[in-house]
């Protein structure tokens, strides 16, 4: 039915106006013959011209929505080619895996991490010439049964070094790079344990990397970022240098651009400049 297919807000608009013509075509007709005729005809223009006012409104909304869903995916969009270019730039040829958590797994894919989206970045990086290697799930739940046999569902936390440390030793001489959606070990020294991070790949004879998406960065080891093991697109930190409303601005069609917008790209040519303008955001300190 077409009526199915038309949101509440505009049908509730439709009806609105429709009761509204009939009431004034009906105050119009008994002008001259009944004392009510003239209130029924003035509510009637009432009910339509609130009618047509209402419907500026839901398009507009509608417009805004649109929009905010449009500059969503353009930033997604933006960043995705960054991490992508720059992965090329590193590893030409190489090989890149991407590490998210059991539940992001089982989300839309344009949900995970709340990041770029998973399968646009493995399509820029393909056509850039670097092999999509495996996705590594973390964070899984299982079935536990205590003492007095009840059962419950446990998640283990994918942040933890031993899991994370036995996760990437699977693919350690299979990838260059690991796309890390899922942050880092909260301890400086957990994190230096694992080894996809302190050994050089015996398959090409480089150091691995990871590029983390935002989350778990306050965790970072300065030293992993200054020496090239750790890198990572990071939402822009305070005020950003060019005001941007996702209500009401247009992103702009160039990528670099609308990169340059929201997020910032940290890694060993950045890390002395961030630090200089955010000297508190890592928890640890940097061992020059």
């Amino acid at each position: 039915m077409i009526l199915a297919s038309v949101e509440l807000p505009v049908l509730i608009v439709y009806v609105v106006m429709a009761i509204g013509f009939i009431t004034m075509i009906w105050g119009v007709k008994n002008l001259n013959t009944k004392a009510s005729g003239r209130i029924v005809m003035i509510v009637g223009a009432v009910l339509v011209l609130g009618a047509v006012g209402f419907s500026f409104t839901v398009s507009g909304a509608k417009s805004e929505d649109a929009r905010m869903l449009n500059n969503a995916k353009a930033f997604q969009m933006a960043k995705a080619e960054k991490a992508a270019s720059y992965i090329a730039e590193r590893f030409p040829g190489g090989t890149a895996a991407f590490l998210i958590s059991e539940s992001a797994s089982q989300a839309p894919l344009d949900d995970v991490a709340d990041s770029f989206v998973l399968d646009d970045l493995q399509k820029r990086l393909a056509e850039k010439g670097v092999e999509v290697g495996d996705v590594l799930i973390v964070g899984r739940s299982k079935q536990v049964v205590d003492k007095s046999g009840n059962e419950s569902t446990v998640v283990e936390d994918p942040t933890n070094a031993k899991i994370m440390k036995s996760t990437l030793e699977t693919v350690y001489d299979k990838a260059d790079i690991v796309v890390n959606f899922v942050g880092l070990p909260s301890s400086l020294s957990d994190l230096r344990t694992i080894t996809f991070l302190t050994r050089k790949n015996t398959a090409t004879g480089k150091n691995n990397m990871l590029l983390l998406s935002d989350i778990g960065l306050p965790y970072a080891d300065q030293d992993m970022i200054r020496n090239g093991r750790l890198c990572a697109i990071m939402n822009i930190l305070g005020e950003p240098t060019v005001e941007f409303d996702m209500h009401k601005d247009t992103a702009p069609k160039d990528l670099e651009r609308a990169f340059g917008y929201q997020y910032f790209f940290l890694n060993q040519d950045s890390l002395s400049e961030f630090v200089d303008q955010n000297p508190r955001f890592f928890v640890s300190s940097s061992t020059k």
